[in-house]
C-alpha cells in the first residue's frame, strides 16, 4: 500500500468529517442482475459462489475508492486485496475462508476450493484467522443464500475499522434473475455516488465473466 495524497484529494474535508464518528459506515442494499452469470455457471458446471466472489475481487481492484483504507488516521491506497468470506460449516455454524485474487477464474477456482476445504477442517479461531483478521488488505464478504433480503445491518466492534468494505450476497431469485447485495462502506472514504459507481463496475464484471 502507499500513502494517499490527502492535500490534493477532493474529499479531504469529508474524510476529516466522518473519520471519528462512533459508527462511520453507511449501508446500501440493491438488487444486482446475476441472470447471465448464474446461467453461465450452470451450463459450464462452475461454482456460482466462486464466480461472484472472483468478480467482486476483480471489481474492487478496478475501482480505486474501494481500495482505500484508514491507518493512523490517514488514508492509504492498497495495491491488492484479499477476501475474508463467511462460509457455512458443519452443525449450522460458520468459518472464515481467506481468498486471494487470481488473474484467471480457473486459478481462482482451484485456490478457493483448497482454501474452503482446509478452513472447514479447522476451528473458527484457526491459524489463518489469527494471521489474517484485523489486517487492512481485506474485504469482508458474507453469503446468505437462504434470504431474499431488502435490508441488512452488521455487528460492529469498538475496534479500529480500517475502512474495510463489507459485502453481503443474498438468495438468487430465479424468477427475476437478480440477487440482493448489501454494501457497507466507511463514509470517510466513499459516498453514495461511489457505491453506485462500484456496483456498475461489479455488474460489468458479472457480465464480462460470461464473455471471457
Amino acid at each position: 500500500m502507499q500513502p494517499f495524497d490527502l492535500e490534493s484529494w477532493s474529499r479531504t474535508q469529508h474524510f476529516e468529517l466522518f473519520k471519528n464518528f462512533a459508527q462511520p459506515y453507511f449501508n446500501v442494499c440493491v438488487r444486482i442482475d446475476a441472470q447471465q452469470l448464474y446461467q453461465y455457471c450452470k451450463t459450464q458446471s462452475l461454482s456460482f459462489f466462486q464466480a461472484y466472489i472472483f468478480c467482486t475481487l476483480k471489481a474492487c481492484h478496478a475501482y480505486e475508492p474501494v481500495m482505500l483504507r484508514i491507518l493512523e488516521q490517514k488514508p492509504w491506497l492498497l495495491n491488492q486485496v484479499r477476501a475474508s468470506v463467511v462460509e457455512l460449516d458443519k452443525n449450522d455454524t460458520f468459518i472464515f475462508s481467506y481468498f486471494n485474487s487470481k488473474s484467471t477464474f480457473a486459478e481462482f477456482a482451484v485456490h478457493a476450493s483448497e482454501v474452503s476445504k482446509k478452513a472447514k477442517s479447522q476451528p473458527l479461531f484457526s491459524d489463518a484467522f489469527e494471521q489474517t483478521e484485523g489486517q487492512a488488505d481485506l474485504i469482508h464478504i458474507s453469503v446468505l443464500p437462504w434470504l431474499n433480503f431488502s435490508a441488512f445491518s452488521h455487528a460492529f466492534s469498538n475496534g479500529e475499522s480500517l475502512g474495510i468494505p463489507k459485502f453481503v450476497f443474498g438468495q438468487f431469485d430465479k424468477s427475476t434473475g437478480t440477487m440482493p447485495l448489501s454494501v457497507d462502506v466507511h463514509h470517510s472514504l466513499m459516498d453514495g455516488l461511489h457505491v453506485a459507481k462500484f456496483i456498475n463496475v461489479l455488474q460489468s464484471a458479472f457480465d464480462d465473466f460470461c464473455n471471457s
